[in-house]
Parts: structure tokens; sequence; C-alpha cells
């Protein structure tokens, strides 16, 4: 039950094109590298990528090295952000004031328990609203 590791930057260089990784919830293809200088100057490795819609897209190294794994079926808690297997994770339903969402924590280190406690508003209930009948409606 241990959380997969971080991607590096020396293994995320090392990747050829066209390798495969999970960038949030979708799966993604490399297309290759470049640079990128700011209007303030500073220059920024960029990854270039397409999504599995086909859209092309990029973000800056530093991102993909916080949220991209090598590890297609993994799942992020919700709570501490670590890489897991979904059979090491707990599925709770989260509702808020305008949706209901299934979220992964991690079981081991009580990530849902920490999660609720600090949001206290976001209510661990299966169904915002209960179905009741009348006698007449039988």
């Amino acid at each position: 039950m241990q959380p997969y590791e971080r991607l590096t930057a020396d293994r995320l260089a090392s990747l050829p094109e066209g390798s495969r990784l999970k960038l949030g919830g979708q799966i993604i293809k490399l297309t290759g590298r470049g640079s990128f200088t700011n209007s303030a100057g500073h220059t920024e490795n960029m990854i270039e990528y397409v999504d599995s819609r086909g859209v092309p897209g990029s973000f800056s190294e530093s991102i993909f090295l916080e949220s991209a794994t090598e590890h297609l079926n993994s799942v992020m808690c919700d709570n501490c952000g670590a890489r897991r297997h979904p059979k090491d994770c707990v599925v709770r339903s989260v509702s808020t004031y305008m949706s209901t969402r299934q979220s992964h924590f991690c079981e081991d280190k009580g990530c849902a328990d920490r999660y609720f406690l600090k949001n206290p508003t976001h209510l661990k209930k299966t169904r915002r609203t209960q179905w009741q009948f009348s006698k007449t409606d039988c």
C-alpha cells in the first residue's frame, strides 16, 4: 500500500515521444519538449502533448512533475494528493451545495476522515433528497 513514486525531471527527459502518461484524469501522449520565455524574461521548459481527444496542449515541466505519472491506472487522493492504485483507496461520496461526486482517499492513512474534518460543509451523504410518498400515492 505504498503511493506511486512521483515523476522526476530525469525520467521525464528520458521518455521517448509517444509515451503515454496520466495527467490529472486523462491519458496523454508526449509529442515533444521546448522552451518558452515569458513576458518577465524567465525561460521555462515546456512539455507538449496530445490528449485522448486529439487536442494538442502544453504545460511547464514543473506542472508535469507535480501531476503526471507513468502509472495509467492510478488515482489521486483528494486529501493528500498521493497517486495510488485504486485498490489502495476508499471511495466516498462528497456532497457540496451544488453537486455530489465520488472521491478517492488513502485507506491506510485515514485521509477520508481528515478531509471531512477540514471540510465540514462537504457532507458524507449518499443522496441529497429522499423520496417521500404519501398514503394517497399508493
